[in-house]
């Protein structure tokens, strides 16, 4: 009797919250945990497991803070102690009734249990903004945390007002160009460094460190350096070496040059982190088969074509879609070579979307709905990137 009135209470107490933080406040945060609260109670209460039960209570506990409604939080109260009770009435059941109980489903709750925090805090943190995100991007608000109830339904307008945008084309030609000409070059650089630091040359431990070092130094900080000390039209190292060979000093960051200097500093701050990656694909590749290539006559170049790179497939996929997440997340760079106003040149998508969301100027009125569409543009691009590298790159067409 206890058990199926706690149940009862367990599973309808934080549906009517969530319900009731909904009409009265719009969706929030708060509304997951309460509809996690009742599947978990359904589960505890279908399947008599205490340990589901727990994860119940703990959900119960955790709407508890994050409901904004004295009344909602007054019922997910209730429902946290009928909670607690249906995790008792599970536990006396299954002491009542020993030949129904399974040891295996018991173990498999207890992991379902320890997992499932983590999981929900995943979710939570992870794919409740994206969800909202995407919502978002079809609706017009006064601002980004405006309450759903002021939001206004736009449909597509606003995916149809950033692609007529001039400067979001212009963001996406720039990341374009990262991706492909700062791509080539980058994991180009990055795999011959991995190749000759696993040759067997020596220092290569100081070598590894030194191409890695860039990494290490704060973006921003390795930024200035370039800007002041590398591309100065007055004392910048490029212009001091082309004034010693009695040439004309070139302006670097003028309008047409800027891109390219920013790419090649980029480029500079980011093999190391690739080349690392390669050389841990390459020093998986057992040495028999170079020791065996080499009985065999083959020298090194041929060495590389023939194993080591045919090898590399997975690694080299790794590469690829790790270089899409960061030139599709490519901010920082911009902004420190367009600190005041974001310039054609150098803007890129993330820019565009900050820009979109948070105005600088006055006269610009901030759209969270068309900068949401930025992000759902990016997140499509990833992930048609990443479903064309597996398509084209077989980890099994060459086994060890």
């Amino acid at each position: 009797m206890i058990l199926t009135v706690s149940g009862i209470i367990a599973i309808l107490m934080p549906v009517l919250a969530c319900i009731l933080q909904i009409v009265f406040a719009g969706f929030s945060l708060g509304c997951i945990p309460s509809v996690g609260a009742a599947v978990f109670a359904v589960l505890a209460f279908w399947r008599k497991g205490p340990t589901l039960a727990i994860v119940s209570v703990l959900l119960a506990f955790v709407q508890i803070c994050t409901l904004n409604i004295v009344l909602t939080v007054i019922i997910a109260v209730i429902g946290a102690v009928a909670s607690i009770f249906l995790m008792l009435g599970c536990e006396k059941w299954r002491e009542a009734h020993p030949e129904l109980t399974d040891p295996k489903a018991a173990t498999k709750h207890m992991i379902i249990g320890f997992i499932l925090p983590c999981a929900i805090s995943l979710l939570v943190m992870y794919a409740y903004p994206v969800v909202r995100t995407f919502f978002m991007s079809f609706f017009d608000m006064p601002n980004i945390t405006a309450p759903v109830s002021e939001w206004t339904f736009a449909g597509l307008g606003k995916y149809v007002k950033i692609f007529s945008s001039q400067s979001f084309i212009r963001s996406l030609q720039n990341m374009l160009m990262i991706w492909f000409v700062g791509g080539i070059i980058t994991l180009a650089l990055a795999l011959l460094f991995a190749v000759i630091l696993t040759s067997g040359i020596r220092f290569k431990k100081f070598f590894r460190a030194a191409i890695y070092m860039p990494n290490v130094i704060s973006a921003v900080a390795l930024a200035t350096m370039w800007i002041q000390y590398i591309f100065n039209q007055q004392y910048g190292m490029l212009n001091s070496i082309i004034k010693f060979f009695n040439g004309t000093p070139i302006n670097w960051l003028a309008t047409d040059m800027k891109f390219w200097a920013m790419l090649g500093s980029f480029i500079f701050g980011a093999v190391g982190y690739y080349m690392l990656i390669f050389i841990s694909g390459i020093e998986k590749i057992p040495a028999d088969l170079y020791e065996a290539a080499t009985i065999d006559g083959a020298n090194k170049a041929q060495q590389a074509f023939k194993i080591t790179f045919p090898l590399l497939k997975g690694v080299t996929k790794t590469n690829l879609t790790f270089w899409t997440i960061n030139t599709a997340t490519f901010y920082l760079w911009s902004k420190m070579f367009s600190p005041v106003d974001t310039e054609a040149s150098v803007i890129v998508p993330v820019m565009y979307l900050y820009d979109t969301a948070f105005p600088s100027k006055g006269n610009m009125r901030a759209d969270a709905g068309a900068a949401a569409a930025v992000g759902i543009v990016l997140a499509i691009i990833i992930l048609a990137v990443y479903l064309v590298m597996n398509k084209l790159i077989k980890d099994d067409d060459v086994e060890l």
